[in-house]
């Protein structure tokens, strides 16, 4: 059964590891990556309180990043280490958060980088609607409610 549980500062490494594991291409494609601005942009742009380790059967599949906001859960990121892609853990992980999202009445939102095309298909699939573009993001909601 999957489950979330909050990551522990000590595992900012592993974190950034699997931040960069998981964007790397994309972020270099669109800004260029930097280990040291990509290290301080997780200090600077999450809380940590909003860092959730994925498990499944005990072992550490991925993390989720996601913050409740009055009328919406925001999900800043979703990374799967590989070798637990295209299982369809991520559409069991989303419906999680949908359930979550329609027992406190909530959308949920979130944005993917318009070259990351299995991400995109996903979030369609899971029936999220294009909300917003900008020239290298899509801005998805879901309503949930």
């Amino acid at each position: 059964m999957l489950a979330f549980s909050p990551v522990p500062i000590e595992d900012f490494e592993e974190v950034f590891q699997l931040t960069k594991l998981g964007l790397h291409d994309f972020v270099d494609a669109v800004f260029g990556w930097d280990d040291d601005m990509q290290r301080q942009r997780i200090r600077d742009e999450y809380e940590w309180r909003w860092m959730h380790w994925v498990t499944l059967r005990d072992n550490r599949i991925g993390l989720v990043c996601f913050k409740p906001y009055a009328r919406a859960l925001h999900i800043h990121l979703l990374l799967l280490y590989p070798q637990w892609q295209r299982q369809g853990l991520g559409s069991q992980i989303m419906t999680k958060f949908h359930a979550q999202a329609a027992l406190e009445q909530r959308d949920i939102t979130l944005s993917a980088f318009r070259i990351n095309t299995a991400a995109v298909a996903l979030y369609r699939k899971l029936g999220y609607l294009v909300e917003s573009e900008e020239p290298d993001f899509l801005l998805f909601r879901r309503s949930c409610k």
